[in-house]
């Protein structure tokens, strides 16, 4: 069954490139629009029209591929060859199957909670679950601070792949060796 969006308007964000709040304005009257238990689907609705917004001049030029935040096969080889640890070149990897590894939480409240948590894929954020309890007294700027917050932690958590430095001038073959070397000694002692 399907439902509505709840809270058109309640949430505004503007997203990076990473689509990921750079800004996030919730309204002042939130309180008497929503009940505490809705404001966590609100706020999805608020991230789904700010990644419409940010998706929309590409999708009505149909310029598909430019959607999908999926690295070439050279940018992850690149970026897994510069990996410290088999910790990093496996998160890196994990990161690459799309799925919500990344998490951001807010300050543990007076509940012994977070205020929220956001989950996040490479592209896009998955959920958005702000404590009801946190959510009933607090200031729409709170909430509005802590979304953004959330995401920064997101941000910093994300891989950042890249085709430059010591690995750019080597060719496909070359990465494509070098990678199972690598991957074979990360993995020699397990």
């Amino acid at each position: 069954m399907a439902t509505g969006l709840i809270g058109i308007g309640l949430f505004t964000m503007n997203l990076d490139e990473g689509r990921l709040p750079t800004d996030v304005e919730v309204s002042q009257n939130i309180h008497d629009r929503l009940d505490p238990p809705d404001l966590s689907e609100a706020a999805m609705t608020g991230y789904y029209v700010a990644l419409w917004r940010h998706d929309a001049p590409v999708i009505a030029s149909g310029r598909w591929t430019e959607l999908t935040v999926s690295p070439s096969r050279r940018t992850e080889l690149i970026t897994l060859l510069d990996t410290r640890s088999r910790t990093e070149f496996e998160m890196v990897e994990r990161s690459l199957r799309q799925g919500d590894e990344f998490v951001g939480r807010g300050p543990v409240t007076d509940f012994g909670v977070p205020s929220m948590t956001l989950a996040a894929s490479l592209s896009r954020i998955a959920s958005i679950e702000i404590d009801p309890r946190w959510a009933a007294t607090a200031s729409p700027s709170y909430i509005a601070y802590d979304i953004l917050d959330c995401a920064n932690q997101i941000r910093q958590q994300r891989p950042r792949f890249h085709e430059d430095g010591a690995w750019a001038d080597r060719t496909d073959d070359e990465l494509e060796h070098e990678f199972a070397e690598y991957k074979r000694y990360l993995m020699r002692n397990s």
